[in-house]
């Protein structure tokens, strides 16, 4: 019997459900995607440095799919008490008739598991048919070929997915028969008779505490941009803190201080049925300010996670053609002073290994980086450089300032000539008395061209030195990013008088034949001597090659991408959701009052065009602050990012916004005709 009236009532309140089971269906799709990346590896055709990148991407997902399986849940539980409040009455006559609340209980119980079930099988099929096109992605993504095409089912995420979504379920039940089991009956029935409470009635206070809200929020601002999210100290902490005070503050005087706003405009506010939104409107907000702060500050991360994961993948994946000038680099020790053989002791310990550098190398370019000191501990500083030219940085005044401690590098012109022609650039000259700067770091090239052009002197154990020619942007080897804040590159004989502290060699090296072959096997043999303990004092601190350059930045692309889209996408679902179940349910219990307006001579038309514009206005005040937070974080943000590499930061904004309205849209679409529908159901 109760079977019986679980399937009616699911049957019978189908619409209800519409939105709820779409986004749980889109939940579960999700979730069976992301988590089945591992298993795409049968179709793709991948290298043991693309499985190991392949295989750090599932392991991330896995952890994140733990966050995003919480948030699902309290996702799920606040819907099934929006479904529930909707079915108040039909409970309470459920207990007039005699039923017992253990009996109500169990027929909620089935209408859950019913649900679920559905939405879990629909959720299933859809992830498995839509992971072969993300397999596709990857494979495009990775730069890499497919192997053929083959259906790929993860029977591990599969499994995981049901595991998941069932504890979710079960705490949801639990959770539903302790609700009803705290039901009064004379609640129930008179459910829709109950009053909101108000907690905001002084308009002055409104205006005060939203004054407050926009203090908190602007100081807020001012510190992270400060900070730049270059450290997380009391700055960074504070903006935090007094960014989600604002927000909650906002949204808790918002609706006073917005109704006191219409009310000075008496023609807008007495036209049509604006007061009618607008109060609708307060009362909703004062009510729900803390869910609305929440899905503000939720909707601020998916878009930020959508740009700035956007952004910072595309800037991992710029300036490649730079980064791998050479096949090969081995970055040696640090060592004490200039060593002048540094190159010769290299070569002869690799030989020692069995590696025979001067037998595989077409070339070998090497190029010592030399220095004095440590940060605030140096002789020669990047200050002469810097001071007076911190404007033209992304970076601010006071983070420049501290640039002024940072140790000033030297390069041989010899060895630094050599790398120039071999990568088919003109050598350059200098006199006894210029120098040449080089500087790849992207936040600081405007900062050095303007010294270049101001044809910057700088004084080295008191004799001066001029510059020569405009900034080079050289990178001096194999790099998965870009480092040179500054080098300093000198004719050879004066550096040999400089006072040097230590020296690090970069060999790079072209080598004969096959390159891509070669650096395998060299990358092979050290791997192996390492596994076998035979690396004992090794000469070098890093050995990376053109294709793990490329390599790892496709999949450090590629994970930053998907982490994005899994995180912005379960975010703003989320958000969306919630808001339209939270205008569903207060249009259902609004609805004596739409047939109030009926009954005094407004028209359909009319009430059709107040719930277009409750929903609207509902939708986009949470939307509206999480775009200003988004844009003030993305900004700051993509000044950290640059660091990697060249980032077209707009060019994500826009994507992500695109992907914002498309389902932001899409839900307030159904809440809207959802709500038509109730309406027409009480005619």
């Amino acid at each position: 019997m109760y079977s019986k009236i679980a399937f009616s009532n699911v049957k019978k309140s189908i619409r209800d459900y519409t939105i709820y089971f779409l986004t749980l269906t889109f939940g579960i799709c999700l979730f069976y995607m992301f988590n089945s990346v591992q298993a795409q590896q049968a179709v793709l055709k991948l290298n043991e440095s693309q499985k190991s990148m392949m295989h750090l991407m599932s392991v991330i997902i896995n952890w994140i799919s733990v966050f995003v399986a919480v948030i699902l849940g309290f996702l799920i539980i606040y819907a099934n008490q929006f479904l529930m409040k909707r079915r108040h009455k039909e409970m309470g006559i459920y207990l007039l008739l005699g039923m017992e609340k253990r009996q109500v209980s169990k027929i909620l119980l089935i209408e859950t598991l019913l649900i679920g079930f559905f939405a879990l099988i629909a959720g299933l099929i859809a992830g498995v048919f839509l992971s072969q096109g993300l397999a596709m992605l990857t494979a495009k993504m990775f730069a890499v070929q497919m192997k053929e095409f083959k259906f790929v089912f993860s029977q591990t995420a599969f499994i995981q997915t049901i595991m998941y979504f069932a504890i979710i379920f079960i705490i949801v039940m639990i959770f539903n028969g302790i609700t009803i089991s705290k039901y009064k009956l004379i609640n129930l029935l008179n459910a829709a008779k109950k009053n909101q409470k108000m907690r905001l009635k002084n308009p002055v206070l409104s205006v005060i505490l939203f004054v407050m809200s926009i203090a908190c929020i602007g100081i807020a601002y001012h510190l992270i941009t400060k900070n730049q999210m270059l450290g997380v100290d009391n700055d960074f902490k504070m903006s935090i803190i007094l960014g989600v005070i604002g927000t909650f503050l906002f949204f808790f005087s918002l609706s006073g201080f917005l109704l006191e706003l219409a009310k000075r405009n008496k023609k807008f506010y007495y036209n049509g049925l604006n007061l009618f939104v607008l109060r609708q409107i307060n009362s909703k907000i004062t009510t729900t300010f803390v869910s609305m702060s929440m899905l503000c500050l939720m909707l601020f991360l998916a878009i930020s996670a959508f740009a700035t994961g956007s952004g910072l993948a595309s800037s991992v994946k710029t300036d490649l053609e730079d980064l791998t000038k050479f096949d090969y680099s081995f970055y040696s020790l640090s060592q004490k002073g200039y060593q002048n053989e540094l190159q010769q002791k290299f070569v002869k310990k690799m030989n020692s290994l069995g590696l025979s550098i001067e037998e595989d190398a077409k070339e070998t370019l090497p190029i010592t980086v030399y220095q004095n000191g440590v940060f605030k501990q140096c002789r020669y500083k990047m200050e002469p450089l810097l001071k007076g030219r911190e404007k033209y940085s992304d970076y601010t005044k006071d983070y420049v300032k501290n640039l002024y401690e940072v140790p000033l590098t030297f390069v041989k012109l010899s060895e630094y000539n050599k790398l120039r022609k071999a990568i088919g650039e003109k050598e350059l000259t200098l006199k006894t008395d210029e120098y040449i700067l080089n500087c790849d770091y992207a936040n600081l090239i405007p900062t050095m061209e303007k010294t270049a052009k101001d044809k910057q002197k700088i004084t080295l154990d008191g004799k001066t030195y001029k510059i020569k020619y405009e900034l080079q942007k050289d990178t001096f080897m194999v790099a998965p990013v870009k480092t040179d804040m500054g080098t300093v590159v000198l004719n050879d004989n004066i550096i040999q008088t400089l006072k040097i502290d230590n020296s690090t060699l970069y060999l790079n090296i072209n080598w004969k034949g096959n390159a891509k072959k070669v650096s395998e096997r060299y990358n092979n043999h050290l791997k192996e001597l390492i596994r076998t303990g035979k690396m004992q004092n090794s000469p070098y601190s890093m050995a990376i090659s053109k294709e793990e350059v490329y390599e790892q930045s496709t999949g450090l692309s590629t994970i930053m991408t998907y982490i994005a889209i899994y995180i912005g996408l379960v975010f703003l679902i989320t958000c969306a959701a919630v808001l339209a179940l939270q205008q569903l349910s207060e249009n259902a219990d609004n609805i004596e009052k739409y047939q109030l307006l009926r009954k005094i001579g407004t028209s359909q038309k009319m009430v059709n065009r107040a719930i277009k514009a409750q929903i609207i206005l509902y939708f986009c005040l949470p939307l509206s602050l999480a775009l200003v937070h988004s844009y003030v974080g993305i900004k700051t943000a993509s000044i950290l990012i640059s660091t990697l590499g060249q980032i077209n930061i707009s060019e994500a904004v826009v994507q992500s916004l695109i992907i914002v309205i498309v389902i932001y849209v899409g839900y307030m679409i159904a809440t809207y005709i959802g709500s038509k529908n109730m309406l027409k159901e009480k005619r």
